[in-house]
């Protein structure tokens, strides 16, 4: 029912807002790199977390990322001979959790870092839009060591963006992780997180994603399919926030209900 409420209401301002005038304004141009996972902008973004667990309990995360584009192939010293066609994404992204499990073992409440993923992608503009591949890497960092998985992992990540339509976004990210190293009494990690992409710019900077974090863990056959709205706003060139919520309708975190709010600056890349 929360989720419900908060999904209409955001539903009835973003029709208040489509329903005014959509002449282009720096702050359209603003919500477009914001929204976009492949923008060639430099962006440090700051997004708090509060999870309500449908079984007991809540959870307290604050991510931070890093996004830095550069006129390269992948490695910094391999360069672009058309950055404005070709050039790499570099991301990484550090989650501090708080977890209180009222139904669980007291070993799973826990404070502190998560495991880091460091993403290296080639973007490649299209004339409808865009193509990124390229590897990722998961860092196990979490301390204390309930917080991640244990395990060095790799893979590949795939991200496609269809821009041909105005002020309108259609695409996917996922990333799929395999382990190759680390604790061996933890378990091996074999799973894909999908993202679908969904992003509406409409007057003045104001936006609206449809972007929800899927999980497949292929290991042990679960996976949680989440539903999220946001709405945000650009303001300027260098600056966007948004407002989300996030209910997971089947998988192992079925029935949690999640708020986030994303800070987003962005600065121009050298």
């Amino acid at each position: 029912m929360k989720f419900i409420f908060f999904l209409l209401l955001f539903s009835g301002y973003a029709f208040r807002i489509t329903a005014q005038d959509s002449k282009e304004t720096a702050e359209d141009n603003a919500a477009a790199n914001a929204t976009n996972p492949l923008a060639f902008v430099t962006k440090l973004q700051f997004q708090p977390n509060y999870s309500w667990k449908d079984e007991g309990g809540d959870q307290l995360s604050l991510i931070s990322r890093i996004s830095k584009p550069t006129k390269t192939l992948g490695l910094p010293f391999i360069k672009s001979k058309d950055p404005s066609k070709v050039y790499t994404i570099y991301r990484l992204e550090v989650p501090v959790i708080g977890q209180t499990l009222s139904d669980s073992q007291s070993v799973l409440n826990a404070t502190g870092i998560s495991d880091m993923v460091l993403l290296d992608v080639i973007a490649f503009k299209q004339k409808w839009g865009l193509i990124g591949i390229g590897p990722a890497l998961l860092i196990p960092s979490a301390s204390p060591e309930i917080l991640g998985t244990g395990k060095w992992s790799a893979g590949p990540v795939g991200v496609l963006l269809y821009t041909g339509v105005k002020k309108l976004q259609l695409g996917f990210l996922a990333q799929q992780f395999f382990s190759f190293a680390g604790s061996e009494q933890r378990k091996d990690v074999n799973f894909m997180l999908f993202q679908p992409i969904v992003n509406k710019i409409f007057v003045d900077g104001y936006f609206m994603q449809i972007s929800p974090i899927m999980k497949f863990d292929w290991e042990i056959s679960k996976y949680n399919i989440p539903v999220s709205l946001a709405l945000g706003k650009a303001f300027a060139k260098n600056l966007s926030m948004f407002l989300a919520g996030e209910y997971v309708l089947s998988g192992p975190g079925t029935g949690d209900l999640t708020f986030r709010i994303n800070v987003n600056a962005m600065f121009a890349a050298l």
